[in-house]
């Protein structure tokens, strides 16, 4: 069952508790600093429902993002890695992509950095084109 957990003009937040994951879709370009409070308000939810859902997984859907500034790129790998992968523990993160290859750099700058600097974690990273590529695999990549 898909519920709400918060929606605003740049980003709709929901948990689908038959998975379980946690997915957020961005429906319009946000400033840097309002990218920055909805993806720290998204990690406070997931750090909650983690304590019900032990194999929670994360979903961005980043088809309607738009392109970041260069500092909200820097902020990605610098800060919001350590946030979602240390201090969430986010073991499972899928990223659906949109058509844009200059909005989507970020994202695959993102997963390849992570996986390099998480690597002894053994998180779980994807980038997919749909939502249905993007839940097969996070079924096959949740632990049990």
């Amino acid at each position: 069952m898909i519920l709400g957990i918060f929606e605003n003009e740049f980003v709709r937040c929901e948990l689908d508790d038959d998975v379980p994951v946690l997915r957020h879709r961005w429906l319009a370009a946000p400033p840097g600093e309002e990218f920055k409070f909805n993806l720290k308000r998204i990690l406070e939810e997931y750090v909650e429902l983690k304590r019900t859902y032990t194999s929670l997984a994360w979903l961005a859907n980043a088809e309607l993002l738009g392109e970041l500034d260069l500092d909200v790129e820097e902020w990605l790998v610098d800060e919001w890695e350590r946030l979602l992968f240390d201090e969430a523990g986010v073991k499972v993160h899928a990223v659906i992509l949109g058509a844009s290859i200059y909005a989507d750099y970020p994202m695959e700058r993102f997963k390849r950095d992570a996986e390099e600097k998480y690597r002894s974690k053994n998180l779980s990273l994807g980038v997919f084109s749909n939502e249905e590529d993007a839940y097969r695999w996070i079924k096959t990549h949740q632990p049990a």
